[in-house]
């Protein structure tokens, strides 16, 4: 099978999965309109590779009115409540590098967060890989599991491109996306 676009990995698009019990995430496969708790189940046993936060519900620099709890300074026992403005200034909050705090991707954003993670080989098939799409309405995430022998970095730049180029100017990332670094993802992650 050809790639061009990172969906390629996908065979099938199943919404509203009723086998979830049964068959939970079948390779090739992406789930469409499930709980972030369900996320929950995969993503603190993977590591994110490649993340970004759309620009979807809320413009860079619109104002919003949200509070993040961090350690100020970094790596001390003093957490403090910041108020962000901007969602670009919440954006720059939770980046930094030695900064601590629990990490809540539906909510801390507040935006859709995209993330393309590895969970291992597979003797003989490749290495796996997780699609994570964390979305503000917390039952319409997606999530999707492939395997490949692709070279990781040809999987991340089609990540990107699908990010930055195919949800870029409709509803999904009408306001443009940013990348995570991946130090944010660390300690128990939720949805």
């Amino acid at each position: 099978m050809e790639i061009n676009s990172f969906t390629d990995y996908f065979t099938d698009n199943i919404e509203y999965p009723s086998d979830i019990a049964i068959n939970p995430l079948p390779i090739g496969k992406e789930y469409i309109y499930v709980s972030s708790t369900f996320l929950n189940g995969f993503i603190n046993y993977v590591t994110p590779i490649k993340a970004f936060v759309l620009g979807r519900y809320h413009k860079w620099d619109e104002p919003i009115d949200h509070t993040v709890t961090i350690q100020d300074p970094p790596g001390s026992f003093n957490w403090v409540e910041k108020k962000c403005k901007t969602k670009d200034e919440l954006y720059n909050s939770l980046i930094v590098s030695d900064a601590v705090y629990h990490v809540g991707v539906d909510n801390d954003f507040q935006d859709d967060v995209l993330i393309l993670a590895k969970a291992g080989q597979v003797d003989g098939e490749g290495e796996c890989y997780f699609f994570f799409w964390y979305d503000r309405d917390c039952s319409d995430c997606c999530i999707g599991r492939f395997i490949s022998q692709d070279l990781e970095l040809d999987i991340i730049n089609r990540f990107t491109k699908y990010i930055n180029k195919e949800l870029a100017g409709n509803n999904y990332n009408a306001h443009g996306a940013k990348e995570i670094p991946l130090n944010y993802f660390k300690g128990w992650i939720t949805g």
